[in-house]
């Protein structure tokens, strides 16, 4: 079996190697390739998050396609697999999208042409769960304005019962979306002994109760919480859904924490909200526009903690994608239906 390994500069062909190497012994051939990899980060940021709205076949998969002569696998990270791609590979029988995502693969191209599509759920759930719960402590704890009076020459110290920041085992914290990452959300937060609250309406009750936290329904869950932390997928149905009334539905001392997608979240409303002092602040991994515009409001307010799109850069995230493909590549040598398959 031939496998093309299709990396670009986030997931370059040598990690991709690295994770999948071991079938060589199964007598799988490799062969490599990167695409856009001169690519800045920021070219590379823009043109794959314009992918998700554009699709694969608004690029050039020219490069890419003469690589393809006798592969029966191609793994790709964020490449475009067009409809072109896929009709010009004779002999291609699988692809591997070493994400959780599939935007960059023509679906409907695949089913046409008998071609299976793999994906990697989970991926960076560690890497992301991990982060969620720091920047939630950081923004709880105010470490980050702590370091900041600090090197700017203030050593503040502050003994006021009433303006100290809350124990974390006094909170109630609310995870909205309860798959890989809310899950694990929940497990590191549990060692901190908080009340637990979900919103998951595709997570049955016994689920949620059976793995510690109480499941609840958004509203419940947005007037109950100290922090409300965001884990769920973007769609045309979650998308702003935190808003204005969200918003005003939560403690005027609670915390806003996500780090999933920017347009979860209305950021006219919560900006507003925010300089209003209806809730006591926010930690945000990811924004509308990426990168945030310069003015930009949120720029502007000192009860923000803001990072730049990096919860699930680590590299074990990195490496995750395609060792989860490497595993069910390994599934379907032996003949087994592989786990991710996108139907």
């Amino acid at each position: 079996m031939n496998v093309l390994l299709c990396g670009d500069p986030q997931q370059p062909s040598e990690y991709m190697y690295e994770a999948l190497g071991f079938l060589e012994d199964r007598g799988v051939s490799f062969d490599r390739t990167d695409w856009m990899a001169d690519a800045t980060p920021a070219r590379f940021r823009d043109v794959t998050m314009e992918m998700e709205s554009l699709g694969p076949e608004s690029y050039d998969t020219t490069a890419i396609a003469a690589e393809l002569d006798g592969v029966d696998v191609l793994v790709v990270h964020k490449a475009p697999v067009s409809r072109g791609l896929i009709e010009g590979a004779d002999s291609l029988s699988l692809v591997g999208a070493a994400r959780g995502g599939t935007e960059n693969v023509d679906l409907e191209a695949a089913a046409d042409n008998d071609v299976t599509v793999l994906h990697a759920p989970g991926r960076n759930r560690d890497a992301v769960a991990d982060y969620a719960v720091s920047m939630l402590l950081s923004r709880v704890r105010e470490i980050p304005f702590n370091h900041a009076e600090l090197s700017a020459g203030e050593w503040n110290q502050e003994f006021d019962p009433d303006r100290l920041p809350p124990d974390v085992q006094a909170m109630t914290i609310g995870i909205v979306g309860f798959g890989h990452i809310g899950r694990g959300v929940a497990r590191r937060l549990a060692g901190f002994e908080p009340d637990l609250l979900v919103y998951d309406p595709f997570v049955d009750d016994d689920v949620i109760r059976s793995a510690g936290p109480e499941p609840v329904e958004l509203s419940t869950l947005l007037a109950r919480s100290d922090a409300v932390t965001l884990h769920v997928r973007l769609s045309a149905d979650t998308e702003g859904m935190i808003s204005h009334d969200e918003l005003a539905r939560m403690k005027s001392s609670a915390y806003l924490v996500n780090t999933a997608r920017g347009p979860l979240v209305d950021e006219d409303a919560l900006v507003e909200a925010l300089a209003n002092g209806d809730i006591g602040g926010a930690a945000l991994d990811v924004f509308r526009r990426e990168p945030i515009p310069e003015g930009h409001r949120l720029l502007e307010l000192d009860n923000v903690v803001l990072t730049p799109h990096v919860a699930g850069s680590t590299r074990g995230a990195v490496l995750g994608g395609p060792r989860i493909i490497a595993a069910q590549l390994d599934d379907w040598l032996d003949g087994e239906t592989p786990e991710n398959v996108v139907e």
